[in-house]
């Protein structure tokens, strides 16, 4: 079975997974689809992924707000990048 069936099926690493392989692949608004699913079920990658898109404006309106929330709640997950990014703003 490929990666979109483990994804539709609601697996969060396949979800996380492929909305990375989407924003690599340059189609930013489909990957954020999938960044959403798994950031929901706790992916700490997708929550990393998904605030750097709000930050950014990636595939969605910018919102640094929204961006930041979402890279804080990676960073309490345990997500390494996260946990730095957080430590350096002073959030």
């Amino acid at each position: 079975m490929d990666l979109t069936h483990w994804a539709d099926i609601g697996e969060p690493m396949a979800q996380g997974e492929l909305g990375l392989m989407l924003l690599q692949a340059g189609q930013p608004e489909r990957a954020i689809h999938w960044l959403e699913q798994a950031a929901k079920r706790e992916d700490p990658d997708a929550m990393h992924w998904l605030g750097r898109c709000y930050i950014c404006g990636e595939g969605v309106e910018a919102d640094e707000s929204l961006g930041l929330s979402w890279i804080t709640r990676a960073a309490a997950r345990g997500h390494l990048i996260s946990q730095r990014q957080v430590a350096e703003l002073g959030v």
